[in-house]
């Protein structure tokens, strides 16, 4: 995350592990993302959408995916 430049734009994918429900799962996701977006945002990278997105498939996981652009 420190290599991201200021002024840079981002999207950012936050996932969960399949344990526990949908919800929770949904709301991990998101919180993840958020915290992200909010860490890069402070150092001055454009986030342009921050989403999370549950559990996504048989390999998702604990973890921000950041795509920049």
């Amino acid at each position: 995350l420190d290599e991201v430049k200021a002024g840079k734009h981002v999207q950012i994918v936050g996932t969960a592990s399949p344990e526990g429900s949908k919800e929770i799962n949904d709301k991990l996701s998101q919180a993840r993302a958020d915290v992200v977006a909010k860490y890069l945002q402070d150092k001055g990278v454009v986030v342009d959408e921050a989403t999370g997105k549950g559990v996504q498939g048989n390999t998702s996981n604990r973890l921000a995916v950041v795509y920049v652009k």
